[in-house]
């Protein structure tokens, strides 16, 4: 269910039952202003848990079938009521200590030393990690993090000896989450192609091709002098644009739209090499791939009879993945796939021309198998004057693929879509002949938020005997 802003009432619910939970924890029978050491057993208690959430590799996620950046929500909630613990403690004291006129003789003690140590730590920690901070100066916020988190463990462990367990059990998830990350790490060489069209750098690795699934991301980190002094060490997300193994593919290939600083030096560096004479002329960089990560978790696409994917600029790298990666398994006979819809929301019509090739291709293959596929482009910006010959002529286009002009009316093209499902699982729309062939319909979106709660609403919409129609359906968001 949605909630204002990017809440759900499900994620409201989680966060306030556990900032109850603490709440009660710390206050039951009990008074912050006379004995605030149960605050410090609280923070102690959650460094279990702030650790493990922070992990890129984690107990939760692998149990819930959902990546780090989904369950990121809770490591921040959990965070911050561990600073607001740490200084609820400290304050207590402070406050006995002031009214007391023992403040002097007590700030000479070491284990209340290591407590301010350990509490001024943590605010910086807060502070450092707002979500300002976070978007504007990720560098600092990443070594700011990097450092303070692991001098917190050392501060506190010498300020209470009570927290030793619990900060054994923390360092132990953050050092098995980095030998994981390494196991994951591969350091291949990759082929960079700007895409003036799409303001977009192409990285594809050939020697990278399985071990992916649709919708998961890799950290990628470009080691070349060509980035700057020290962007070559910064790291970076992107979702995958390709399947695994796929015939006749590129091995991974990633979409990296030229937006902040990284990548448009990444674009740059792709353009320097456009004409230079190796293979397609293309930039040969060393890169650090990390992962995969994220993805469906325990969705499975194959599963269902229909899939219908709305993707927005960049997030076309989600749905091409996954058009490929269905088209695959329907190959394999290991699909109940037959009707696959990919809408795509951009600005410019000419955004279109770099990708009619993978469009053709998809659409090719999808001729020769039992599956209805569909490809629908939605463009926003008007033509202007002598703008025309820039823009894919409507005739040249593959069968298949439709060009129109506008904002995507998601909740018309969805319901068409459901109704489509069901007529192709051999029933009519409302009707419950075959039931036990329909599989569901899934719905994926990438893109802006926006975009997504669009998709939301839409399925909102749906009319109940439809949807029960082709098996139910549910959403995915990447």
């Amino acid at each position: 269910l949605p909630f204002p802003g990017a809440w759900t009432f499900g994620k409201a619910f989680l966060l306030i039952l556990y900032f109850s939970t603490l709440l009660f924890a710390a206050l039951y029978r009990d008074s912050v202003f006379n004995n605030s050491i149960r605050e410090g057993a609280i923070v102690a208690s959650q460094l279990p848990w702030v650790y493990m959430l922070a992990s890129k590799n984690n107990i939760i996620g692998t149990m819930t079938g959902r990546g780090y950046e989904k369950l990121n929500y809770i490591h921040r909630m959990a965070g911050r009521l561990t600073v607001l613990a740490a200084n609820v403690h400290a304050l207590g004291f402070i406050y006995k200590w002031v009214i007391a006129g023992t403040w002097t003789q007590e700030t000479q003690k070491q284990l209340v030393r290591w407590g301010l140590v350990t509490l001024v730590t943590y605010d910086l920690l807060f502070l450092t990690s707002m979500s300002f901070i976070r978007k504007n100066y990720y560098n600092f916020f990443y070594a700011t993090h990097s450092i303070m988190t692991i001098m917190a463990l050392v501060s506190i462990s010498i300020h209470a000896p009570f927290a030793v367990p619990y900060v054994s059990i923390a360092a132990g998830f953050w050092g098995v989450d980095h030998v994981l990350r390494l196991a994951k790490t591969r350091v291949p060489e990759a082929q960079l192609e700007a895409v003036p069209e799409l303001h977009t750098t192409l990285v594809r690795v050939p020697t990278l091709n399985a071990g992916w699934r649709a919708g998961q991301f890799v950290r990628v980190r470009v080691l070349s002098r060509g980035m700057g002094w020290t962007a070559w060490a910064e790291p970076h997300a992107f979702t995958i644009a390709s399947a695994g193994e796929y015939a006749g593919g590129d091995g991974l290939v990633l979409m990296v739209k030229r937006h902040g600083r990284w990548s448009r030096a990444l674009y740059d560096l792709a353009a320097e090499g456009q004409g230079a004479e190796n293979e397609k002329g293309l930039r040969r960089v060393r890169v650090q791939i990390e992962g995969p990560y994220g993805g469906p978790g325990n969705t499975v696409f194959s599963s269902f009879s229909g899939a219908f994917f709305v993707c927005g600029g960049s997030g076309i790298s989600f749905g091409l993945a996954a058009v490929q990666e269905l088209l695959q398994r329907i190959s394999q006979g290991t699909s109940n796939v037959c009707t696959i819809d990919l809408v795509w929301c951009i600005t410019h019509a000419r955004a279109v021309n770099p990708l009619l090739s993978p469009f053709s291709s998809l659409l090719t293959q999808s001729h020769a198998l039992p599956v209805e596929l569909t490809i629908q482009v939605y463009y926003t910006r008007a033509l202007n004057k002598g703008e025309h010959e820039k823009y894919p002529a409507l005739d040249a286009l593959p069968r298949g693929l439709a060009l129109a002009a506008g904002r995507a009316a998601t909740a018309h093209l969805l319901s068409e879509f459901v109704v489509r499902t069901a007529t192709a699982l051999g029933q009519d729309a409302g009707g419950a002949e075959g039931w036990g062939r329909a599989h569901g319909v899934l719905v994926g979106a990438c893109g802006p938020v926006t975009l997504s709660s669009d998709v939301r609403r839409a399925i909102g919409t749906l009319d109940a005997e439809d949807m029960k129609s082709v098996g139910g359906v549910q959403f995915h968001d990447e």
